[in-house]
């Protein structure tokens, strides 16, 4: 099942009683980014999904993650039973001919199979938010962004986690009301700390999982 979106304004709660003064706006952004490094590190956002690629379609690229999503990390593919390996679109140069071997990320969602062969294409890869932004999407908030959102089990199981990362950035900007480095510390070192211990569950699980194939670019 498709994993449910939060905005990033649940962090709020966590975040604001620590930085008083703080405009809502900044505390959403940086805890996005704490939520990228959380993802990037513990790749706790796995996604699997099977696409058909049609006949006709070779040269584009194929979406296989939310538009709210970026791909870190290509975890396993294949086409029509096919194991595919993943590269950097710049390794290949020339497009290949043959069976197809590769799959390669050609944007943050998109991913193209080379050489290209029409069929079912299974994929499981690890994702995190974007980065960027997007205005103008809510009607009703017109200074929503639309890429502060998040998968809703990084608020409901590592919320405390997500705003010690915001929380250590932002005590940390300089010359402001709520410019704190001796508490920015505090949260660095528990966001870190959180971060090693999730890397740590995520190898433990690596280990005991079949050995697949695994890139990462963006």
């Amino acid at each position: 099942m498709p994993v449910t979106m939060k905005r990033t304004a649940a962090f709020l709660p966590l975040i604001l009683p620590f930085c008083p003064e703080c405009p809502d706006f900044l505390a959403e952004q940086h805890a996005r980014f704490a939520a990228i490094e959380f993802c990037e590190r513990s790749r706790a956002w796995r996604h699997l999904t099977t696409v058909s690629l049609p006949e006709g379609s070779a040269g584009v690229g194929v979406m296989v993650a939310p538009d709210t999503a970026a791909i870190h990390e290509i975890e396993f593919a294949e086409i029509n039973g096919k194991k595919l390996t993943p590269v950097q679109f710049s390794t290949i140069g020339a497009a290949p001919e043959g069976r197809p071997e590769y799959i390669t990320q050609t944007a943050p969602n998109e991913v193209r199979v080379l050489p290209f062969e029409p069929g079912s294409l299974e994929i499981s890869v690890f994702l995190k938010p974007l980065t960027g932004s997007q205005y103008g999407t809510d009607p009703e908030s017109p200074l929503f962004d639309r890429y502060n959102v998040v998968p809703d089990f990084l608020v409901d199981m590592h919320g405390a986690t997500i705003a010690a990362g915001a929380l250590a950035a932002l005590l940390s900007i300089p010359d402001e009301p709520w410019t704190d480095k001796k508490e920015a510390a505090k949260y660095e070192a528990r966001f870190r700390e959180k971060l090693d211990s999730a890397f740590r569950w995520n190898m433990r699980g690596q280990q005991r999982a079949p050995i697949r194939n695994m890139s990462r670019w963006f």
